[in-house]
């Protein structure tokens, strides 16, 4: 396992740097708990020779992975940044050129002004030898004085939108988070069950961002500590072996903060959880 180094960076879900919660030195880097995680994935060989590929093609610290479950099956998306946009050097066809053609994606205009994209690590991907079917592009939502983002999917197919997503101040702006969880084609009879979804546990975080999906809603914690990280693998019910991984290294992970989040769709008053990811940098 990757231990931190004098002069790495902490960085969160979005390459945003963070003060670090204590001296990390010595102690374990983000990607422990994404190596722990491929050990359990059907496709883990696989995966571990395309992060190693994306890792040596772009540099430590430049990649962020999401840890995802949906149901009983685990999932991995990897999400790379360039706010630079139409001058970026992280693009599509230079992690296709980074990674030798290990991974091939659909095309995406090179003067779309996205700063960063994503792609599923899954079972299909492995059996088309890389080949993805789609890319998710994110590009900015000007007009508004809360950060705010659009996302798309490129596909063999063609495209569509996927997701408007909004950013608040954890602190400052809790009764605008409130409002905007309300606010949704998928929520009804807030009240008695708002807690279930802006978990008073993960409300003492840094950043909280919202999302308006196709089919479902999403609410992000961003910034949260290692004891609320645990928190949410249990709370989402993650294998047992994952979480005692996280208890065991406990005192190696506490310097860190941690991105979670949940989609979810309302109805007849139960809140449905369709998929809960936790994420990292590696």
């Amino acid at each position: 396992m990757e231990r931190m180094q004098a002069g790495d960076p902490y960085l969160n879900y979005c390459l945003w740097p963070y003060a670090p919660v204590c001296s990390g030195i010595g102690k374990l880097r983000p990607s422990a708990l994404l190596h722990h995680a491929v050990q359990s994935m059907l496709h883990c060989d696989w995966v571990r020779q395309t992060l190693a590929r994306i890792q040596a093609g772009l540099g430590c610290f430049r990649s962020v992975y999401g840890i995802k479950r949906i149901g009983s099956k685990w999932a991995l998306e990897i999400y790379l940044y360039d706010y630079a946009r139409q001058q970026r050097t992280v693009s599509v066809e230079a992690l296709e050129f980074a990674t030798g053609g290990w991974l091939r994606f659909p095309s995406v205009d090179p003067r779309t002004p996205y700063f960063m994209f994503s792609f599923d690590l899954n079972d299909d991907a492995e059996k088309l030898r890389g080949q993805l079917d789609c890319v998710h592009v994110y590009i900015g939502n000007p007009g508004s004085d809360v950060s705010s983002g659009i996302s798309y999917e490129y596909s063999r197919r063609g495209r569509q939108l996927e997701n408007f997503y909004f950013f608040f101040d954890g602190q400052r702006h809790q009764r605008e988070i409130v409002d905007k969880i309300e606010c949704s084609v998928f929520s009804e009879a807030w009240n008695p069950i708002l807690d279930e979804l802006y978990r008073p546990e993960l409300r003492d975080c840094q950043t909280v961002c919202l999302a308006n999906k196709r089919t479902c809603d999403t609410v992000y914690f961003s910034g949260v500590t290692v004891h609320q990280l645990l928190f949410f693998l249990q709370w989402q019910s993650y294998p047992s072996d994952h979480i005692d991984f996280v208890i065991q290294h406990i005192s190696e992970l506490d310097h860190l903060r941690y991105d979670v989040g949940v989609d979810y769709r309302v109805k007849a008053g139960q809140v449905e959880f369709i998929k809960s990811g936790y994420y990292g940098v590696f």
